[in-house]
């Protein structure tokens, strides 16, 4: 009788085992930018802690960047992308160069911000934004977002500069010359070519007037106030910091191909890592856990938006 209920329990167990569900692993697709550019090494951190997850295979780098990335999360040739949020905006409303709307684009969470600044010397006698007239402020080269902007900025207040078209090493080169009298960039909070400027001579931040502000942000949903430098004391001879207008790097995905079970295990596989993924990019080292659930007129992706509620962040 003992040998039949045990070979009765292992049938039954083998039974078990056999019939079990299997938990197929999967393959992702992140759609990254060019190789040398600060988004790449971002998205292999993202990469490997979400391999991470029990189900997830592999998650395979796919080259592109900018509008290209939101294309192809967009008509479901990758599941996930990294890309600056005014491009998802402009993706999700089929503004040009998307050829129709790209309704399946959700944000499954921000990532570090890139803001607005102008900076001058100290002791410079430019005290507000208007009182940039007529002086010779680098606005960054033709073709950048920072260059339009700049000038975009500067037609909303109905002035006039002498605009040199300077890379960012440039222009602090010779703003530290006296050669230019301001430089109009979007850095990230720990922005290195800045980093050198605070390190060799005081400067000083000049606001965004209020008005000017309230516009863009009301022009386009992906803008947001935050404040610049997030930490100043990374800038030794900064005198000051200002709030200003602001758009982040985010992480997109397919609504269809990522559901709402495993946006939620990812953006939590991703701040439970964040340490991991902050040594791919000096500000992230800044970036508050929180931050990650701004929103910049992209959907949130169900899942995404589970956890952040969990974490008191929405």
């Amino acid at each position: 009788m003992g040998i039949f209920v045990s070979r009765w329990i292992a049938g039954v167990t083998l039974a078990a085992t056999t019939f079990s569900p299997v938990v197929l692993a999967r393959d992702l697709t992140l759609a990254t930018g060019r190789q040398g550019g600060s988004q790449y090494p971002i998205t292999v951190a993202l990469s490997q802690v979400i391999e991470g997850l029990p189900d997830i295979d592999s998650v395979t780098l796919k080259p592109g960047g900018g509008t290209s990335n939101v294309a192809a999360v967009g008509l479901g040739q990758s599941d996930l992308a990294i890309t600056l949020s005014p491009s998802a905006v402009d993706g999700l409303a089929g503004v040009k160069p998307y050829p129709q709307p790209m309704a399946d684009i959700t944000q499954l969470f921000a990532l570090h911000g890139f803001k607005i600044t102008t900076l001058v010397a100290a002791n410079s006698d430019i005290k507000t934004f208007r009182d940039l007239a007529g002086k010779k402020v680098s606005i960054g080269p033709n073709g950048w977002t920072i260059n339009t902007m700049s000038k975009k900025i500067l037609e909303m207040e109905g002035m006039n500069v002498r605009m040199e078209t300077l890379k960012p090493d440039d222009a602090v080169q010779q703003l530290k010359d006296g050669n230019i009298d301001a430089i109009i960039n979007t850095p990230s909070d720990l922005y290195a070519p800045f980093l050198d400027l605070a390190t060799a001579r005081e400067i000083r931040l000049v606001p965004l007037t209020a008005g000017i502000q309230k516009r863009l942000i009301d022009e386009n949903s992906s803008f947001y106030l935050s404040t610049w430098p997030a930490d100043s004391k990374a800038y030794p001879k900064l005198v000051n910091t200002v709030e200003t207008v602001s758009y982040p790097n985010i992480i997109i995905a397919n609504s269809k191909t990522v559901s709402d079970d495993l946006a939620y295990r990812i953006v939590k596989q991703v701040v439970e890592s964040f340490e991991k993924v902050a040594d791919s990019e000096p500000s992230l080292k800044v970036l508050k856990l929180s931050d990650l659930a701004v929103s910049v007129g992209v959907p949130i992706h169900p899942g995404a938006a589970r956890y952040f509620k969990e974490r008191g962040w929405m």
